[in-house]
């Protein structure tokens, strides 16, 4: 599947940027005032709207160009706070919980910042009437990471990431597709610019994974305080 919407959206992305390309022209002939002015405008946002889609294929698909760099998770996400806090609204309390002595990591910043904010913004649809996002890092040993291997994870130092809400979790037949294409639970526009297209969660999965890394969902959806989903 993979292949297929990688290949497919390599191909619709050189018809997009034809339709955009001839509609900038098109615009340049035009006045804003002309009848004609609004129409083109709107064919150009539906294509750069789809082309959006096409990058989250492509994402999927695990077939972007990653332009990897040395970071150091903690100071990245403190430098996403202001932008995260905005995202989430009023309603949401955000907690950066940093470990110490993070060790570095190499990956795509502009891809890690997607995934951070995809799935802040998962939480906040999760909560729609307000509640705690809890953003933590910390090492994992290669000892410790021996106790994950049962779940796919190979052995060695790895920085992990906990992303967990206080929202209204998940069921275990939904946590077990969350991270297919196309699979959606929001009503088509929410969740922002990719919001009820089933491609934030799968886009978080094709960048981790391309990124080397690994990626679990524990959610409960029964009452009480311990309610919500975390991503690891």
């Amino acid at each position: 599947v993979g292949q297929l919407a990688g290949g497919v959206a390599h191909d619709f992305n050189n018809v997009l940027t034809a339709i955009i390309g001839f509609s900038d022209l098109l615009l340049l002939k035009q006045r804003p005032t002309d009848a004609a002015y609004r129409d083109i405008m709107n064919i150009k946002q539906s294509a750069l709207r789809a082309a959006g889609l096409v990058h989250q294929l492509l994402a999927f698909s695990r077939r972007q160009t990653l332009q990897a760099e040395v970071l150091e998770l903690g100071e990245t996400l403190t430098d996403l706070a202001a932008l995260l806090n905005r995202a989430l609204g009023e309603k949401i309390v955000l907690k950066i919980l940093s470990g110490r002595d993070l060790w570095y990591v190499k990956a795509d910043k502009t891809q890690f910042v997607q995934v951070i904010i995809n799935l802040a913004v998962n939480a906040r649809d999760a909560m729609p009437d307000g509640g705690t996002l809890a953003i933590r890092t910390r090492n994992i040993s290669e000892r410790e990471s021996l106790k994950l291997s049962a779940s796919g994870v190979a052995a060695g130092e790895y920085v992990l990431i906990e992303v967990e809400d206080t929202g209204c979790g998940m069921a275990p037949e939904v946590v077990g597709k969350i991270f297919e294409p196309f699979f959606t639970t929001k009503e088509q526009g929410r969740g922002g610019n990719m919001g009820g297209t089933g491609l934030g969660l799968s886009t978080v999965y094709g960048i981790v994974k391309q990124s080397g890394g690994f990626i679990f969902a524990d959610s409960d959806p029964g009452p009480g305080p311990n309610r919500g989903t975390k991503f690891s």
